[in-house]
């Protein structure tokens, strides 16, 4: 029975939804969440240099195969913004919120990562499975589209998205009717307003409890099976990864195209 009591202890074996405190610089507290962030940036930045001197003009495989990743995630970019040539120009930032977040969510099916410790505390934690970065992420990336959408239309256009006090008046100048329909409008407007804030929001609390709770569930069965189930949870926890990243950059693509001016695109 001792599966039984592996199960009886899970519950002091759970994360915390907290993230544990190891140290701190100047006052600043660095959670062994951030110390994961900083290992995570560190293999993409070692990552994007040997990569970039590994080019060559007839690519090798491993360049094919980065190409044709490359290429089928600019074409789902693109499926979502209408354009290529809006995909090509706006990938830099999704793909490094690709890379950033999937190897962050990676993390959370690889068991060995857990298992390094300082006095009984894990030294690493995947940055998704702490609010405070999926959070900040999501808080980043919704300011900066509400930036470029006021450099693309300025900022009375931006504010006439949401205020839409032209619209009464027109409305008003052909009758009665319009003028209600206008005044509806001028009223989802302000909702519209609550629904960019809420973009944050939902962003951050998606990406962070699907982690979170499959963290959660990777340690319950691991607990409660230690043979054979392990192995297949970890591919279907990869798949998960694979899938909530995707969710995450191609929420991000589909805010950034509705807030902003797109181009037509060149023949």
């Amino acid at each position: 029975m001792e599966w039984l009591n592996q199960i009886l202890r899970i519950k002091t074996d759970l994360p915390d939804v907290n993230p544990d405190i190891m140290f701190t610089v100047f006052g600043y507290p660095v959670a062994n969440s951030t110390l994961m962030l900083i290992l995570i940036a560190l293999i993409i930045l070692i990552g994007a240099i040997v990569l970039n001197k590994g080019i060559k003009i007839i690519p090798g495989g491993f360049q094919n195969l980065t190409e044709l990743i490359y290429d089928y995630l600019v074409t789902l970019v693109s499926s979502v913004t209408g354009s290529r040539k809006i995909a090509e120009k706006i990938f830099p930032v999704i793909g490094t919120i690709f890379i950033f977040v999937f190897l962050s969510n990676l993390m959370t099916v690889i068991p060995l990562i857990g298992e390094i410790t300082f006095k009984g505390v894990p030294i690493f934690r995947p940055p998704t499975t702490d609010f405070n970065t999926t959070f900040s992420l999501a808080l980043v990336m919704v300011v900066s589209i509400q930036l470029i959408s006021i450099r693309d239309y300025g900022i009375l256009g931006y504010i006439g998205k949401f205020i839409k006090i032209k619209g009464l008046y027109q409305g008003a100048k052909k009758g009665v009717g319009e003028f209600v329909l206008a005044l509806i409008d001028f009223a989802i407007g302000f909702l519209d307003i609550i629904s960019e804030v809420a973009k944050v929001v939902s962003l951050s609390l998606r990406l962070f409890g699907n982690m979170y709770a499959g963290q959660v569930l990777a340690t319950v069965i691991l607990a409660g099976f230690a043979y054979g189930l392990p192995a297949i949870w970890m591919v279907m926890g990869t798949l998960s990864v694979v899938v909530q990243t995707l969710v995450f950059a191609l929420l991000v693509t589909a805010y950034y195209t509705i807030s902003v001016k797109l181009e037509k695109e060149e023949a």
